[in-house]
């Protein structure tokens, strides 16, 4: 299911359920392995780009309409060390991750909620027996029990977090990069039920971008309010975000926090950084002279908190796809640091364990030619029935303080674990 709850209209215009796909798609080790639900069939494919493959198998059929920017095809996640299939960045060889590098379901039948006009459409092959199937699964969903969580643990201390951020900040003084964003996993042992987490997680934390994917025996489950790229015909955008201030439910003050947040220069640096990042990775997969800022720094206010945003737009030189505009964005600026690249191998320098999904994105590739992606942050990977981890990262610069970067990890993690029974 991925679902927009709360958000501007632009962001939150239509939510998808699919359920028993056709087909399954995972890569690892640029293996490509495609699994056929219908016949029982299964192949494995070596290829260079197993993203390129991977497209040219959902996006075939080409299906031109496009009123609902999904109408059937691949959903699914990019897990952030898959950059090295299309960059030039080679991973240090780290635990392997449950989580293949990419990994999606291929979808032919569906429900789409239409928040726009407060309308609800399936589609599929045969209508009629797809109402059927509906009808069939509503009976079946009932009140999930909770996810609680018996322990947590980092997979770092504080004290080897703190000395990470110092070396990214030995890095940036070196002029290496202008900004890393260093990351931590919490691992927690869990009882209960991932549906039920992603009810409370919708009532606390409502967003643009949430979905609760079932994959086999494992999950992934997570509000983003962040789009890593969209692709809609042949217009590409993107919604760069930096800058949090909280909302209190009191007019007043929400005001006066969102007049702090647009005065700070901190805020507003790291913001015209990462505008600048969208508008170089979408000119590389755009024609020139249609990139641009359709707006820039607006605060966006969500149930929480509120964030500065910006639109940057273009459209997609002829004979470009989706996929070229995935891999131009991909990982985002906001979950690396700037440089990208130099920030990317930083990152796997200083962290312990694979990121996997975290800092990846999640979203689909629908028959039509669209597509739309957010980042994996804000998640709770699901390993097993009683496994289950959260990672959290701090975009470090010149000036950060490490103690200050590890509670504000702290800070992000707790939002997470609140969703959590105790």
């Amino acid at each position: 299911m991925l679902e927009s709850v709360s958000g501007p209209r632009k962001l939150a215009e239509f939510s998808f359920i699919g359920w028993d796909p056709v087909a399954t798609l995972a890569v690892e080790q640029g293996v490509l392995e495609v699994v056929d639900r219908v016949e029982g069939a299964r192949f494995k494919v070596d290829v260079g780009n197993p993203l390129r493959l991977l497209g040219e198998i959902i996006l075939s059929s080409r299906n031109r309409e496009n009123r609902f920017r999904f109408l059937g095809g691949g959903v699914g996640y990019i897990s952030f060390e898959s950059v090295k299939y299309w960059e030039d960045i080679r991973f240090r060889v780290k635990e392997e991750h449950d989580f293949p590098e990419m990994e999606f379901g291929v979808y032919n039948r569906g429900i789409i909620f239409d928040h726009r006009m407060n309308e609800v459409y399936i589609y599929g092959h045969d209508p009629g027996s797809d109402w059927e199937e509906v009808k069939r699964l509503m009976k079946d969903v009932g009140d999930e029990e909770p996810l609680r969580a018996l322990r947590a643990k980092s997979s770092i201390s504080k004290e080897k977090f703190e000395e990470m951020v110092v070396r990214a900040k030995e890095y940036i003084a070196a002029g290496d990069v202008l900004q890393v964003v260093p990351s931590r996993r919490i691992d927690v042992e869990v009882a209960g039920s991932y549906r039920g987490y992603y009810r409370e997680l919708r009532r606390l934390n409502p967003s643009p971008y949430m979905y609760v994917l079932r994959l086999d025996d494992r999950w992934i489950v997570g509000t983003s309010p962040e789009m890593l790229v969209r692709v809609e015909g042949s217009r590409v955008e993107t919604f760069p975000i930096a800058g949090t201030r909280p909302m209190t439910g009191r007019a007043e003050e929400d005001d006066r926090l969102m007049e702090e947040l647009r005065r700070d220069e901190k805020e507003l640096a790291e913001h015209v950084m990462l505008v600048d990042l969208a508008r170089n990775d979408l000119g590389r997969v755009c024609r020139y002279g249609t990139v641009r800022v359709a707006s820039l720094m607006e605060v966006h206010r969500y149930s929480h908190v509120q964030h500065l945003v910006s639109h940057v737009v273009g459209e997609l030189k002829l004979g470009l796809s989706a996929i070229d505009a995935l891999e131009a964005t991909f990982p985002a600026g906001t979950v690396t640091g700037a440089p990208k690249l130099r920030a990317i191998e930083i990152i796997d320098e200083l962290e312990p364990v694979r990121r996997g999904p975290y800092a990846g994105c999640v979203g689909y590739l629908s028959f039509n030619g669209s597509a739309d992606f957010a980042i994996t942050i804000r998640t709770l990977l699901g390993h097993s029935d009683s496994s289950a981890s959260i990672q959290v990262g701090m975009g470090v610069v010149a000036d950060s303080k490490p103690e200050a970067e590890w509670y504000e990890t702290e800070h992000k993690a707790a939002a997470l674990l609140s969703a959590m029974a105790r």
